[in-house]
């Protein structure tokens, strides 16, 4: 997760990656989402504050992921959980 207040604004300008969002706050109606960016799919993903994400490339020559967050990177603020942890299948 993020700091509270950081929200991820991720556009892909080459090649394809899949983002996988992970929402487990109480309460959450919907547990995963799945996006996939790409020139053929060329927009930006705002993921808000408090959601997991976790993201693979697709494609076979390399992709460029361009994050635009909303606050400065601290390195330090980052918590990062295994993804045994989270029940996803990332081979589909």
């Amino acid at each position: 997760k993020r700091h509270k207040e950081m929200t991820l604004n991720l556009i892909v300008p080459v090649g394809e990656i899949r983002f996988v969002l992970f929402d487990d706050r109480r309460g959450s109606i919907t547990q995963f989402q799945e996006v996939k960016l790409s020139n053929d799919n060329y927009c930006r993903l705002t993921v808000p504050p408090m959601i997991w994400v976790g993201f693979q490339g697709l494609s076979d020559g390399g992709s460029m992921l361009l994050n635009i967050a909303n606050i400065e990177h601290d390195p330090y603020e980052v918590v990062r959980k295994n993804l045994e942890k989270i029940e996803f299948n990332w081979s589909n």
